[in-house]
């Protein structure tokens, strides 16, 4: 949700439909409802821009929509235009949530942060943070669910802050986690993703600290495997296939780390990030690695 023109069709159609961010720029306003799935089965939608927040334009917005247990907001904001408007926005939308959902989650995209330097984003970031904590505090509304991450469509930070919104919302997020300290345990890895391949989105990871360069390490790793599977179409297994495949990438991150995948069906690949030595344990990662796809697959098949 947001104001018209603050990017959310856009970040939709980049992330799930695959259009160049250039492409997006000249999108006319969004009129209705969309819905776009994730192979978990979560479903992300987008809504038109809220010009006046009123009970006539917004009469399909029941408080109930928002009272579901595994449901997140997601608010856009167009960083370089009418602040003001957009956080007196977002304060009645989360009246609206949380009189429904006290718990719900408020997550904030500081959009179109390209261009700007890394102090004034900064300085936005913290600024807008500070503002939208003091109105909800004042109004005696929950602020420890409240998120903010600085996003484009011109590199992977908004694929990044999609991830951490939905990663908590995938069925099972729990076991998933536990899984994967155990995989990064048992075989001395420093972090492992399990990545949708066809949006570049992490559906889960192991509790380590996530950090962007390792983030974008792995989308990096990802446009690598496409050249490689359009070159070689049998590289990647059918959808329905019970025989992952190891591949292993020897990708440096700082000189000090590589990457290898393993994919646990057509959709889902677990990428793992560790020194040179563990990497090129080929017996130990696949043999870890397919009772972990295994256990995954168990999971999600629920």
């Amino acid at each position: 949700m947001g104001l018209p023109r603050s990017g959310k069709t856009s970040i939709l159609k980049v992330i799930f439909e695959g259009e160049m961010a250039y492409d997006t720029l000249s999108l006319m306003p969004t009129q209705q409802r969309s819905e776009h799935r994730l192979i978990t089965g979560i479903s992300v939608y987008d809504f038109p821009g809220i010009d006046e927040f009123s009970d006539m334009q917004y009469s399909m917005l029941n408080p109930s929509i928002y009272a579901g247990e595994h449901t997140s907001l997601v608010f856009v904001m167009d960083s370089q235009s009418d602040l003001q408007s957009s956080l007196s926005t977002l304060l009645s939308v989360v009246r609206t949530a949380q009189s429904a959902n006290f718990q719900l989650p408020i997550n904030i995209f500081i959009n179109k942060v390209d261009g700007l330097s890394e102090e004034l984003k900064q300085d936005i970031q913290n600024d807008i943070q500070q503002r939208i904590l003091k109105n909800m505090a004042y109004e005696n509304l929950n602020i420890n669910n409240v998120h903010v991450f600085l996003t484009t469509i011109f590199d992977q930070s908004i694929r990044e802050a999609l991830s951490r919104v939905l990663q908590y919302l995938v069925p099972k997020h729990s076991s998933l986690e536990t899984i994967l300290n155990s995989f990064c345990s048992k075989s001395s890895l420093d972090k492992v993703f399990l990545f949708d391949m066809n949006t570049k989105m992490y559906l889960a990871t192991d509790s380590s600290p996530t950090y962007s360069l390792q983030y974008m390490f792995a989308c990096q790793t990802i446009d690598v495997m496409e050249e490689l599977t359009a070159i070689c179409p049998g590289l990647i297994p059918a959808a329905d296939d019970e025989d992952s495949l190891l591949q292993r990438i020897n990708v440096g991150l700082d000189g000090n780390d590589e990457m290898f995948i393993y994919q646990v069906d057509g959709y889902l690949t677990l990428l793992c990030i560790g020194p040179p030595e563990i990497i090129r344990q080929t017996s130990l990662l696949e043999f870890n690695g397919s009772k972990v796809a295994k256990a995954i697959r168990q999971i999600l098949s629920v």
